[in-house]
């Protein structure tokens, strides 16, 4: 169920040669991904340097109720990584002046209001536009272009276009509707033509490839099936809601994704001038960390200090993460899982640490986990947890807010989450009127899932449950939705 091996060679880090054999960096990485199988943990990767793809193989399963292995071959949803698709899109059609990066909304839309005409496509491919991170609506049922257009001008920015940076998932839905408003098809329509048949990308895209449906990966959570979105699309009207299209959701493999990054890189979808404006360093997001934001791509540094060029894709159960490190013999590092938690989304950078330290033991994500029942506590953090749970559930508004403040001044060391647990605390509540525990599960490295269900047996997509994590002390020391 493990791995098929392409070819392996002798790796080096930046600035000296690795003493790592060919042979005992195969088994490093063999061993690596055979515990990670082994403690219940599934996905695919993809390893290459100077051109060569030197490891890609799958491990676990794709499909847990008919026993499919994942392979080399199988389909993973590529998540925010799509936003690199967009952007590359949008220079292409610079490239032909058919737009320009400077161009404003009034460019494209009629009746724009005040506050967002002069927003321009800069702004939007780097986060700066102001636009709301996200907008009410599912990412599998279609909402009507004009309809979603109406309620992104209708809402209000985040901040004055240009002066600061945050992440939206709706910027990237507004060059979506630039691209199909100037090339007058649908936006996968022209992804598959211009760019990904370039790149020989057969693998890629929302519903326009002939799938193989038995090589799409399920998703899984809370030790659920969670279907594909071939099946969430299929059983809604076959049509990729605008929420989702151009920001999030295309699938593809990681030798699909191999196939987009060598196209890039080889200037055969754009110019070498137009491939520099995509990974280029445009907006300093995190001046500690020494972290920017290009077209759809992460620039920073690794831990080598040399250019790292990276993005990552999640819709909360699927996991993927495209890493390029340009200085160091072009190393690309692809890897996608069906199964995200807190440690599986660190197996790309654990598998970078494992490449240029041949001494560094790489983290095994547990994610086989024991089951308990609402009302067990067989032990301290069990107790803790129902005992959030019993406030989340709780309908005395009038007792929720000072036994919420005792609960996080108790379990959680770090006052600087406080008032982030309060705002998650809320949404949370917000979310699971009426619902209640069905059973919470425990993992080996102190991370717990709580699992919630409505009255009538409902569990609505991608917030059936919400992550713990301990430390020895038994002490929160995070928490996700």
């Amino acid at each position: 169920m493990l791995i098929s091996i392409v070819g392996i060679i002798t790796l080096f880090t930046s600035c000296k040669e690795s003493n790592q054999t060919e042979k005992n960096l195969k088994n490093r990485i063999e061993s690596y991904l055979k515990e990670c199988n082994k403690n219940g943990v599934s996905g695919s990767v993809l390893i290459a340097q100077e051109g060569k793809v030197i490891f890609s193989g799958g491990f676990g399963l794709a499909n847990r109720n008919e026993n499919l292995a994942i392979t080399e071959e199988t389909i993973f949803t590529t998540g925010s990584i799509t936003k690199q698709f967009t952007a590359t899109a949008i220079l292409k059609l610079q490239e032909e002046g058919r737009l320009s990066v400077e161009d404003s909304l009034s460019n494209f839309f009629a009746n724009v209001p005040a506050d967002k005409k002069n927003i321009t496509i800069h702004q939007l491919l780097t986060h700066t536009s102001g636009v709301v991170a996200n907008l009410d609506g599912g990412d599998f049922f279609p909402t009507e272009k004009e309809e979603l257009l109406a309620k992104i001008f209708s809402s209000s920015l985040d901040f004055s276009p240009g002066s600061d940076f945050k992440y939206s998932n709706i910027g990237y839905t507004i060059l979506t509707i630039i691209i199909e408003i100037i090339t007058q098809i649908d936006y996968e329509e022209y992804l598959q033509q211009e760019l990904f048949n370039k790149a020989k990308m057969k693998k890629t895209g929302y519903l326009l490839p002939k799938w193989d449906e038995t090589k799409i990966a399920r998703a899984y959570k809370c030790e659920e099936d969670r279907g594909t979105h071939i099946e969430k699309w299929e059983s809604t009207s076959n049509r990729v809601s605008y929420h989702l299209k151009g920001n999030g959701g295309i699938l593809s493999t990681p030798s699909d994704l191999y196939k987009w990054y060598a196209a890039l890189n080889e200037n055969v979808i754009i110019e070498k001038r137009s491939f520099e404006t995509l990974v280029y360093p445009h907006v300093l997001v995190n001046e500690n960390e020494d972290i920017y934001y290009g077209y759809g791509w992460w620039i920073s540094k690794s831990d080598r200090n040399t250019k790292k060029i990276s993005h990552r894709g999640s819709n909360g159960v699927f996991y993927a993460e495209l890493i390029r490190l340009p200085e160091e013999r072009h190393t690309v590092i692809i890897y996608m899982t069906n199964q995200l938690r807190y440690d599986t989304k660190n197996i790309g950078k654990e598998l970078e640490k494992l490449i240029f330290d041949e001494s560094y033991n790489p983290i095994v994500p547990k994610m086989n986990s024991t089951k308990y029942v609402a009302g067990e506590e067989p032990n301290e953090r069990m107790a803790i947890i129902n005992k959030f749970v019993s406030i989340l559930l709780n309908n005395n508004s009038e007792q929720i807010t000072p036994t919420l403040d005792a609960f996080i001044k108790t379990n959680i060391p770090d006052t600087l989450k406080h008032q982030r647990f309060k705002y998650y605390f809320n949404e949370m509540q917000k979310e699971f009127i009426d619902y209640k525990l069905v059973h919470t599960l425990e993992y080996k490295d102190y991370t717990y899932d709580i699992l919630l269900e409505s009255k009538n047996g409902v569990i609505e997509e991608l917030t059936p449950c919400f992550d713990f994590k301990f430390n020895e002390q038994n002490q929160i020391t995070a928490f996700a939705w």
